[in-house]
């Protein structure tokens, strides 16, 4: 990781685009911004990179740390990889299909969908839930929820589950599969990425992380027209029910549990105030539930760097009319193999 990335803060205040609204200040929810000469500042070691500042700032005064002229140097290396989230269908809802030639345009050997990293973790977290666990089970693959809970309610680390997110499971595989000097960039809708990405315990993993607006600027940049590209699929290895991963309860989706669990045993949260609520209230002990699946934005598809003009309805039905088109075209032995081929990969972390 270079040194520059490391000493950034993810989210700052563009100072003489700040109009003093403070509309940051009351609804940042780690109390990170706090007023210095008149301006909204951002306070590094208290900001959890969520981005929510980004999402209701009416000046756009908030910028995120770029990361494009890194990625144009992983690209130099003719080993970069793409792997992108999948909430994609929903920043690209007209050209979708074409997203993987794109990527291929700007100098990417292969371009892979994070979700077969949530395909890959699914039997962790089985295990996990199945588990005679005297606390209640965070998920934790939400960067923005564990950044949270580890600088604000540090009681609750032990109860994060152990394993790594889609992004780290996917880039292990890849690196373990294809030979560790390949270069990995990973595109999503979320700036807390930025910060997993440098998190000592996986650290290493992955090259640069890119926002999908950072993304759509490189193919400005490079005069990449997507509308006029071809369609064309992703490499291998693909996706199953990953693909749910961006939808609140996704990852229970990808999990596929079966009745035997009551569903009271498992809480599903999205969305800035009711993650503040559900924290709050397992660390008061009041929550009975194995397990909940927290999602800091509203689904993923509502990432701050989602860069789309649709509502949140649309999104998810861009998303869901992706995951229908896609599933039955998945060769499932293939599938099957590439998952056993990955028994032994190590998908677990600290925290």
């Amino acid at each position: 990781m270079t040194q520059s990335k490391m000493n950034h803060a993810i989210v700052t205040t563009i100072t003489d685009r700040c109009k003093r609204c403070y509309s940051c200040i009351r609804e940042c929810p780690a109390a990170a911004i706090r007023v210095i000469d008149g301006q909204a500042k951002v306070i590094e070691e208290r900001c959890i990179a969520c981005g929510h500042c980004v999402k209701v700032c009416s000046q756009d005064a908030k910028q995120i740390f770029s990361e494009i002229d890194e990625t144009y140097q992983l690209l130099q290396s003719g080993k970069a990889v793409a792997i992108i989230a999948p909430s994609f269908a929903a920043s690209f809802p007209d050209e979708y299909r074409k997203v993987a030639t794109a990527l291929r345009k700007l100098g990417f050997t292969k371009v892979i969908e994070t979700a077969f990293g949530a395909d890959l973790i699914a039997n962790e977290y089985m295990n996990v839930i199945k588990a005679d666990n005297d606390k209640t089970v965070i998920s934790s693959a939400c960067p923005a929820v564990v950044s949270f809970i580890q600088k604000y309610y540090v009681d609750l680390i032990p109860n994060l589950a152990q394993v790594v997110s889609p992004m780290i499971a996917l880039g292990r595989y890849l690196k373990e599969s294809d030979g560790g000097d390949l270069k990995i960039v990973f595109m999503g809708p979320c700036v807390a990425k930025k910060h997993e990405a440098e998190d000592d315990d996986v650290a290493g993993v992955i090259d640069s992380v890119l926002t999908f607006t950072e993304l759509k600027q490189m193919f400005n940049e490079q005069n990449i027209n997507i509308n006029e590209l071809e369609n064309s699929d992703f490499d291998q290895p693909h996706a199953m029910m990953g693909k749910a991963y961006p939808l609140a309860g996704g990852l229970i989706k990808t999990i596929d549990i079966s009745g035997d669990i009551l569903e009271k045993d498992i809480i599903v949260v999205e969305g800035k105030k009711k993650v503040l609520e559900i924290i709050e209230e397992i660390s008061n002990n009041h929550i009975n539930a194995k397990f909940t699946d927290i999602l800091f934005c509203e689904g993923c598809i509502s990432g701050p760097a989602i860069d789309t003009k649709l509502n949140y309805y649309a999104r998810r039905e861009k998303v869901i009319n992706y995951i229908n088109e896609k599933i039955n075209n998945v060769d499932k032995r293939v599938w099957k193999s590439n998952l056993y081929n990955a028994r032994k990969l190590n998908l677990h972390r600290k925290f």
